[in-house]
């Protein structure tokens, strides 16, 4: 097995394993920035998608978590932030140690972005399908 594919399967099984969590700052965004603001959840998975180094994603949720009140509403920016930065990391380096690639490497960079890039489309999934809900429950009061 090459090892892109040995990477994307470790990153992939990660990311089911902090599902749950993704599903949580889902529902969060979805409270916090409500459907009128779903291009600010765009805009973050674009930058995640583009960026070529963590630093970037990192910055952008740092800009936007001080420009817009929303994203310090339920403290989602702050911890979006936190998740990235504490339980990502960990999950990168447990991937690094598991297909012994050094910490500091490009490719150990490549596997923390693979891991922020299943995170933001498990988010913006969430936070779609609860703006949904809320849509669905909002028509069901109106009927």
């Amino acid at each position: 097995m090459n090892q892109q594919f040995k990477i994307a399967r470790e990153v992939a099984i990660s990311a089911d394993n902090f599902y749950e969590n993704a599903k949580a700052l889902g529902e969060k965004a979805a409270i916090a920035l409500s459907e009128k603001k779903r291009s600010q959840i765009t805009g973050l998975e674009s930058q995640a998608n583009s960026a070529l180094k963590v630093s970037d994603v990192l910055d952008f949720i740092k800009v936007r978590t001080a420009r817009h009140p929303e994203w310090r509403n339920q403290q989602f920016g702050a911890e979006l932030l936190q998740f990235i930065e504490q339980n990502l990391r960990q999950q990168r380096q447990a991937i690094c140690a598991t297909l012994s690639v050094a910490d500091n490497t490009a490719t150990a960079q490549d596997v923390y972005l693979l891991l922020i890039r299943a995170l933001i489309r498990q988010i913006a999934a969430q936070y779609e399908f609860a703006c949904q809900m809320k849509r669905g429950e909002r028509n069901a009061s109106d009927a």
